[in-house]
């Protein structure tokens, strides 16, 4: 019988650092699923996901056939209950996306990017939880260099999201991605630990 490997969750709030940190556990032959990724990938390209969106959020997120996303990020990031409508719409398919990938992984351990792994509620499936931890300035400069989105959009984003202190009692380990020291010899140790599980 194949050994399935380990589920290890990465999780943080926008501008934590999750795919820095992503890459350096890829840099250390250890594989990642980035539900980011999948997720936009069903926005642009399931047609049934396109669908379900259009009818809930109208004809202001459609720009020639195809979801505008950043008209759809402005809806969702100021009402709480319209961002829960998109993600139970997209959850679903980003799950079945990762269970397809997992199923074809044996290494000792995978890592499972997710800035919702809590409000998914797919923690639950997962051996050990990685938090990323880092500032909230740090967190705004970060989003603003890489997206050019606003100072009050990021703010509405991060408002949204779940806080460290909520989850901190679910995680197993923590990162501090604070810019104070070097992330890879952090990353490396707790590869270390984590080949030990």
């Amino acid at each position: 019988m194949i050994k399935r490997p380990l589920k290890i969750g990465l999780t943080g709030g926008i501008g934590s650092g999750k795919t820095t940190i992503s890459h350096i556990f890829q840099s250390l032959g250890i594989e990642v699923f980035n539900s980011d990724q999948y997720g936009k990938k069903a926005i642009e390209e399931n047609k049934t996901v396109i669908k379900k969106i259009h009818q809930e959020f109208g004809e202001d997120i459609i720009t020639n056939g195809h979801i505008n996303k950043k008209n759809l990020s402005k809806i969702v990031f100021q009402d709480i209950t319209k961002l829960r409508k998109l993600n139970n719409i997209i959850h679903p398919i980003v799950i079945q996306d990762f269970n397809k990938w997992y199923s074809k992984k044996t290494n000792h351990y995978i890592i499972k990017e997710s800035a919702l792994l809590f409000e998914s509620k797919t923690f639950h499936n997962l051996d050990a939880i990685i938090l990323i931890k880092a500032p909230v300035e740090l967190r705004i400069n970060r989003v603003y260099q890489r997206d050019n989105r606003s100072r009050s959009e990021i703010l509405s984003i991060i408002k949204n999201q779940l806080k460290t202190k909520d989850i901190k009692e679910h995680t197993d380990y923590i990162i501090n991605n604070n810019e104070k020291t070097l992330l890879t010899p952090k990353v490396i140790q707790l590869h270390k630990q984590l080949m030990n599980l």
